[in-house]
């Protein structure tokens, strides 16, 4: 009998508090209605007369009735980021809604003179959402993310599956997002790079990749230069490889790229070597019949791709060091992780003043199902 009584008792209690807790709960919430959603936030800035003048976009879904979901842009204009919203707030009547954030576009300009308040106020934010991917634009964020894109909510939502769709075939990594940003931009030897995208022929498209120096943008690179840096830079990343002889004449090789670096110092030089290990498939092929009969062939290519790859990496060193001028390989992190931290080098100095060779191992995994 007083088992039965205690039993009761704790249900009861169970179940006075849950109602409590539920209540509570619900009096702090409000129709999704009256919420600002937010898609994708927005960093435009502006100088005049030596004043900055920050401007901060913020792509909000509408939900309309019948289930059919848009986006409107609502800006915030201050001389601080977080004066914006104050700014904002005056001309919207609803309650902001993070943590559903998809993409954070930068502007050229706010990346050139730099992201450290931008990653101060994310950071010290618990409700935004850290895994948002991050890109720098040509022009202003504000007239990206105010694209209507047919099929998309929002652009917000097609920026983001556009960056972290991209490690298929161009060798991208998917360390674009926020969380990457904030452990990326103050590690010893380490430099944050970003997607740069902009709109061409009403297209949003990634046109390039963007080099930082530690918080502040320092150039900009191409798809085929992107596509190498990465190579050298990353490890198990995707992507296509080409050898063409003519127009009709090419192997398209898919491969997936493996990236090792070792570091050897003497007195105050520094060697780097990095061996790239590519296997992959051949996905076209018009030069190189019948390899699956023929060994050497194998070998021909092999060979062949290797250099190609090899000649490509060295130009992009010869470029990094003459005219990027920052370490965007890693290669201070592995250099500090070996030989000390805390050292005060300026890796980017070193990195640009040493001697890095490249080593390029290929092989092919699958032929396809036979030559046409």
């Amino acid at each position: 009998m007083k088992k039965n009584t205690k039993k009761f008792i704790g249900i009861a209690l169970i179940c006075i508090i849950i109602t409590v807790l539920f209540s509570t709960g619900l009096n702090q919430q409000q129709p999704i209605e009256d919420l600002d959603a937010i898609s994708g936030l927005g960093a435009d800035l502006v100088i005049k007369n030596g004043e900055v003048e920050h401007i901060v976009p913020m792509s909000v879904y509408l939900f309309e009735h019948e289930g059919k979901i848009e986006s409107i842009l609502r800006t915030g204009i201050a001389q601080t980021i977080g004066q914006t919203r104050q700014n904002r707030q005056l001309a919207d009547d609803k309650q902001n809604l993070l943590g559903l954030e998809k993409v954070l576009i930068i502007s050229e300009q706010q990346a050139l003179y730099g992201l450290k308040n931008w990653i101060d106020i994310l950071f010290r934010n618990p409700y935004s959402n850290d895994t948002e991917y991050v890109a720098v634009c040509k022009g202003k964020a504000s007239d990206i993310l105010g694209m209507n894109l047919k099929g998309y909510p929002s652009s917000a939502d097609f920026i983001e599956g556009l960056i972290r769709n991209s490690v298929f075939y161009n060798f991208f990594s998917n360390d674009y997002k926020i969380m990457d940003l904030f452990s990326s931009v103050d590690s010893e030897g380490c430099n944050v790079v970003l997607p740069y995208i902009e709109v061409l022929n009403n297209e949003i498209k990634i046109t390039g990749m963007a080099l930082f120096d530690k918080d502040k943008m320092v150039s900009k690179i191409g798809i085929d230069e992107l596509r190498i840096m990465n190579i050298m830079r990353e490890n198990n990343v995707n992507g296509i490889l080409t050898i063409q002889k003519s127009p009709q004449t090419y192997v398209d090789y898919y491969a997936k790229s493996k990236r090792k670096v070792s570091c050897i110092k003497k007195g105050d030089k520094y060697k780097f070597i990095i061996d790239i290990n590519l296997e992959g498939d051949l996905i076209q092929n018009t030069i190189y019949k019948d390899l699956e009969n023929h060994p050497e062939k194998n070998e021909q290519f092999n060979k062949e791709m290797s250099e190609e790859i090899t000649d490509k990496c060295n130009d992009f060193i010869i470029k990094m060091k003459n005219e990027c001028k920052v370490d965007c390989l890693q290669l201070g992190m592995v250099a500090a992780a070996k030989y000390g931290r805390q050292s005060g080098n300026d890796w980017n100095k070193i990195i640009c003043n040493s001697e890095i060779k490249v080593n390029v191992n290929v092989k092919i995994n699958k032929l396809g199902r036979r030559n046409y």
